[in-house]
């Protein structure tokens, strides 16, 4: 039996998942995407509790997010996802949310991949496939993944220290809590002054409860920043850049 190659699903943006302008706050736009992608998933035979059966999971390495409008308290939105063609070790999906008009508000390219307990990636080759015609075209086309390292400065713009409320299921930091420290090392001011256009977050290493992380982030062109996450002074656990309009 074939798995349908793509899935919809509506969702109400409620008070708590938006900023102090009502708006969606960017680490729900990765909540609404890791549900979504989880509900697939586990359509196509790849859920969490298969996988788990297996001592295997899903962690997402790579999200590009472009923003066209963000999505305010109580509207009604529609989330779109589809997956391609995995290659050697790498699973890409495609996301995009719609306003109730049918007009594109947020689009996003993701790459995942099947991790084994002990933290090895497995080969595409090593997990039984679904049967399902994959989606050719990409929701934003060919997307630069590049981020420019991040030159340090003396003091972090962002910093605090992991405990068990940044946790998931899997033990260690949950990836949608990465935006809220990107989107830290701005202030209100600077927040309320510019138009988000976009986002994008490359996911290093993993974080675990005590470890100390620290964020620095630089202005790479006029209204572009890069911003590095690290852990215990030492590891970069996390890339990321901001775009604004």
């Amino acid at each position: 039996m074939k798995a349908e190659n793509q899935i919809e699903k509506t969702y109400a943006i409620r008070n708590y998942e938006t900023d102090f302008r009502q708006e969606i706050r960017p680490s729900f736009m990765l909540g609404l995407f890791q549900e979504i992608a989880g509900d697939h998933s586990a359509e196509m035979g790849l859920g969490f509790r298969k996988l788990g059966e297996q001592g295997r999971f899903w962690v997402l390495s790579k999200i590009y997010i472009e923003v066209g409008r963000k999505p305010v308290g109580g509207e009604r939105v529609r989330v779109r996802t589809w997956p391609h063609c995995p290659n050697k070790a790498t699973y890409e999906r495609s996301f995009a949310v719609y306003d109730e008009r049918g007009e594109r508000l947020i689009g996003a390219e993701s790459r995942w991949c099947i991790l084994e307990k002990g933290g090895r990636i497995v080969p595409c080759s090593r997990v039984e496939q679904p049967e399902i015609d994959f989606l050719p075209e990409n929701c934003l086309g060919k997307v630069d993944w590049l981020i420019p390292r991040v030159e340090r400065g003396a003091a972090p713009d962002f910093a605090l220290t992991v405990a068990n409320s940044e946790y998931d299921l899997n033990r260690h930091v949950n990836n949608i809590k990465y935006a809220d420290y990107v989107f830290n090392c701005f202030t209100v001011r600077e927040l309320e002054e510019r138009k988000l256009a976009g986002f994008q977050l490359h996911y290093v290493k993993q974080a675990f409860e005590g470890d100390r992380l620290e964020f620095y982030r630089c202005e790479t062109e006029p209204g572009v920043f890069a911003v590095e996450g690290v852990r215990n002074g030492e590891e970069t656990v996390v890339l990321a850049q901001v775009r604004f309009a």
